[in-house]
């Protein structure tokens, strides 16, 4: 779970709780500028912002709660920013981060952008599941590299009847070499799909030994070990087409929300290491929802 500070930030604000005091104010509705600047200077006292955050609140729109509004934020370090949506009170007393209707699923949006694009990704399990996992993943990320063997001795061995996609999510601002491995890890599945798993294992399993200087040497030596013709997959990851899909994976993970990985998805529902329940019981919980199963169901037995 490799993270930027600024990701473990913005994760903290959309976890925060709701409700959140900010400070003693009167009852008087604030005008819209005065709750920008309070927003502004309230997170970054609450999350510890300092100059090298740029934090922006755009001005509050009404939201579908009455006496609320919604205020989109932005924070920004070293080029990169996260945008997130907060909620104030009129009189610009209380803040918090979430705001659900109960009647909507509230992983539909985010399954169905998955489930619509998964087509031509690696995976293992059926073709067609009622339980998705989708994982975004980076080659270069050590807590990657674990949950990867995690998937595969435990979790997709114990769920048979579930569909495990891997799409790559190169955090490219913090891993030099991440996005020359998910463009390998992409050719060497369109040359030979059977031959992906291995080169993928391959390339986790010799993290350590990579380097900026080494990378191009060593993803030769690994493609070659896995069978694959070498110098047809380094011509298919200078095609404008293989850069195109990386970009399209990242893409879609920016439209689920993924700020850091591994991230893995769950019929819709983001699951990161470390936080909430184990993924085991997410996917139990998914499949005790499929059509005609027992809600004692569990994973295979081993």
């Amino acid at each position: 779970m490799k993270r930027t500070l600024l990701a473990g930030v913005v994760a903290g604000l959309l976890l925060a709780g709701v409700a959140l005091w900010a400070r003693q104010q009167s009852a008087v509705a604030a005008t819209p500028a005065a709750i920008e600047r309070r927003v502004e200077s309230y997170l970054r006292k609450v999350y510890a912002l300092g100059t090298e955050y740029q934090v922006t609140a755009s001005a509050p729109a009404p939201s579908p709660l009455p006496g609320i509004y919604s205020i989109p934020v932005t924070v920004t370090v070293q080029n990169h920013p996260q945008s997130l949506v907060v909620y104030v009170s009129h009189d610009g007393k209380y803040i918090f981060s979430g705001l659900s209707n109960m009647l909507l699923d509230p992983f539909a949006s985010a399954r169905q952008k998955l489930e619509a694009s998964i087509d031509g990704h690696p995976y293992v399990g059926p073709a067609k599941a009622c339980v998705n996992v989708v994982e975004f993943s980076d080659y270069e990320c050590p807590y990657c590299r674990q949950v990867q063997m995690l998937l595969n001795q435990q979790i997709e061995p114990q769920f048979p009847k579930v569909r495990f996609t891997f799409v790559n999510f190169p955090l490219t601002q913090i891993h030099p070499w991440a996005m020359n491995a998910a463009l390998a890890s992409r050719c060497a599945f369109q040359q030979n799909p059977a031959d992906f798993t291995k080169l993928r294992n391959s390339i986790f399993d010799n993290q350590t030994q990579f380097t900026p200087e080494n990378a191009s040497a060593t993803l030769t030596k690994l493609l070659t070990q896995a069978g694959l013709n070498a110098s047809s997959v380094q011509a298919c990851m200078q095609a404008p087409a293989a850069q195109k899909a990386i970009q399209d994976d990242i893409g879609l993970g920016n439209s689920v929300g993924v700020s850091a990985t591994p991230t893995l998805f769950v019929n819709g529902r983001a699951w990161v290491p470390g936080n909430g329940p184990a993924i085991q019981q997410l996917i139990d919980y998914e499949q005790q929802q499929c059509p005609g199963a027992s809600h004692t169901a569990g994973p295979s037995p081993k």
